[in-house]
């Protein structure tokens, strides 16, 4: 008995020391150093992107309408090219058929969404099959799901130094604000659509995405400052409007409740914001704001420094906000069009810098271009929004859409292209008096009138409807969702991707329909009539000085220039003290101002999301990539 007993404390004795070496062993084998956290793929290209390989689709057939007289490029053939920022001319490199300034190839985050491809199969390279090959290779109802986005990482100058980039952080309620009501359905009205508008049908980029590199995006916002709907739509000789309705989804939209002045409406335009949270009153430019508020291109910027993004714009304020921000616009894609013989001269320029920026964009790289032009404008200003020059330059702003929208046509149709295309976003900021006087300000109907022109790429099946919710705090969302960055939680506005997809009507006449639209908005409450009233008045008061005192000293600037004796001595003293005291009372006013738009709610909701950090000096941007073989 007692050798039996010896023998089973054995085998226990055996089972334990058995088992604490496995033990042991396990932990041993974790300690494992482990494989980087990416390496660049075998199937990568030279310069860290993976090769890209797919089909070019049928794009898609907007309407090319040749604008009456000469083409587009010989009616600017003897004007001078547009200015980059404040002095230099537009580059070379930015001419039609050229190529863009060379750019660090990096990859875009994946789109966080499932990509419906109709009537596409993912294709073999473009060199192992023939065009009818390709196009003959389709098959209905196929769904692709990208891979999880992959976050860059960026890193300091010294070399290994990994840095991952900041999350953002989670969403934070904020409290429900007053925004302008949905007009009602008119009675032109009678189909409602059910129509999902976020559908891609690009073989190249869903070959592109089950590679690992994800799509390119390109988008257009074309902004036409001070112009009213009703007016476009009454002419017939607006083609290149009608047009782009016809390949759009079109929002008559109102601003009613907030100011009707450039600075605060372009800022809600480019921030998604409105003035109530940005605090802009005027057309003074403050850059303080956009450091809490960031615009469109802070967004994209930090989102993905590889995202080129660039400004054409003819009046200065814009090109400001551009280079406002902790991730401004590039200096070198800042493009400031200075005035040339006429406001209809210049827009005509600002269209031909955006014709050649559109033409040098490379289908790899994703973009995003601002093009502003501010004729219409000027002609309310000059001649009141009811004038014979205020229709006629709108119909000059028509034909510039035309010819853009001709330049993206030519783009898209490029085999070198890939079938990629282009989003393309109209709008305007406020509308116009029908008489000459301020112009805009306050708050009647023909002043808060907007709209929002929206043709998605690969979305044909909402052509020429009409939305019934489209907000211009909408627009920044759906920009920042179109290249896959995260919103902020204290957007106004929503994305027009998956959003308000169940406001799109298919009216019977879609003018009429607009119309109807505009016709029932209205006035605020007397309390914000009045209170937004005395805003405009205070807040146009700096704005009037100081283009009275710029003005003054111009004049005698060219005085001093011309070195009369005696006299250029006396303009050169005179230019001084007008100047110090136009600053003063400028910057006194320009402060009562800032009160009394407080008072009246303007700038008195604060940011729900913190700052955008700036990136450190010298740092790099460094992709992450999907291998190739993630997915089958």
């Amino acid at each position: 008995m007692k050798n039996v007993k010896q023998m089973c404390l054995g085998v226990a004795v055996a089972g334990i020391v058995a088992g604490a070496g496995s033990t042991v062993a396990t932990a041993v084998a974790s300690a494992d150093p482990a494989a980087p956290d990416s390496t660049r793929s075998a199937d990568t290209s030279e310069n860290g992107t993976p090769d890209r390989a797919g089909s070019p689709s049928s794009t898609r057939t907007r309407g090319q309408v040749s604008r009456p007289g000469a083409a587009q490029a010989a009616k600017n053939s003897d004007r001078p090219g547009a200015s980059v920022g404040s002095t230099p001319s537009v580059p070379e490199s930015a001419a039609p058929g050229s190529a863009t300034p060379a750019r660090t190839q990096t990859s875009t985050p994946q789109r966080g969404r499932t990509v419906s491809l109709p009537d596409r199969t993912p294709a073999p390279s473009p060199d192992a099959i023939s065009a009818p090959a390709r196009d003959a290779a389709s098959a209905p109802g196929v769904t692709t799901t990208p891979p999880p986005a992959v976050r860059p990482i960026v890193t300091a100058a010294a070399p290994g130094a990994l840095l991952p980039a900041t999350p953002a952080p989670a969403p934070i309620p904020v409290p429900v604000l007053p925004v302008p009501a949905a007009p009602v359905a008119p009675a032109s009205a009678v189909t409602v659509s059910s129509s999902v508008s976020g559908s891609r049908s690009r073989s190249a980029s869903a070959v592109a995405s089950q590679i690992g590199d994800p799509p390119p995006t390109h988008v257009l916002l074309i902004g036409t400052d001070g112009t009213n709907l009703d007016k476009v739509l009454a002419n017939p000789a607006n083609v290149g409007f009608f047009d782009l309705m016809a390949e759009s989804v079109t929002g008559a939209t109102s601003i009613v409740g907030h100011t009707t002045i450039s600075g605060p409406s372009w800022t809600t335009i480019l921030t998604g914001v409105w003035d109530n949270k940005s605090g802009v009153i005027n057309n003074i430019f403050n850059p303080a704001p956009y450091d809490a508020w960031p615009t469109v291109f802070n967004l994209l910027e930090a989102h993905n420094p590889s995202i080129d993004t660039a400004v054409i714009a003819d009046w200065k304020y814009i090109n400001d906000m551009g280079a406002a921000g902790a991730y401004p616009v590039a200096a070198d894609d800042n493009i400031f069009v200075p005035f040339d013989t006429s406001w209809e001269d210049t827009d005509d320029d600002v269209t031909t810098a955006t014709i050649a920026r559109i033409t040098a964009t490379q289908a790899a790289d994703s973009s995003f271009i601002f093009s502003y032009q501010v004729a219409v404008d000027e002609a309310g200003h000059a001649y009141g929004g009811g004038s014979p020059e205020y229709a006629a330059a709108i119909v000059n702003t028509s034909e510039n859409i035309a010819a853009i929208m001709a330049a993206v046509d030519a783009w898209e149709n490029d085999p070198a292209n890939l079938g990629e295309e282009w989003t393309v976003i109209v709008t305007t900021d406020h509308g116009h008096q029908q008489s000459v006087g301020l112009g805009h300000g306050f708050q009647s109907p023909n002043e808060t009138s907007s709209f929002v022109m929206f043709d998605l790429e690969g979305d044909n099946a909402n052509n020429g409807k009409q939305n019934l919710a489209y907000s211009n705090a909408d627009i920044t969302p759906t920009i920042v969702n179109l290249f896959g960055a995260p919103p902020r939680s204290d957007f106004d506005g929503v994305s027009l991707v998956d959003n308000k997809t169940d406001s799109i009507v298919d009216p019977v006449d879609l003018s009429q329909a607009l119309n109807d639209a505009i016709d029932t908005f209205g006035y605020p409450n007397i309390g914000t009539d009045i209170a937004l009233g005395i805003r405009t008045i205070f807040g146009s008061i700096p704005y009037f000085l100081d283009g009275f005192v710029t003005t003054i000293t111009g004049q005698l600037q060219s005085i001093v220039e011309q070195d009369i004796f005696l006299v250029s001595a006396l303009a050169g003293a005179a230019e001084f003290l007008v100047q110090i005291t136009g600053d003063v009372l400028v910057f006194t006013t320009q402060a009562i101002a800032r009160v009394v738009a407080y008072l009246t709610g303007a700038g008195t909701i604060a940011p729900t999301d913190p700052p955008l950090t700036p990136p450190p000096a010298d740092s790099v941007f460094v992709p992450v990539l999907l291998p190739a073989a993630v997915l089958v």
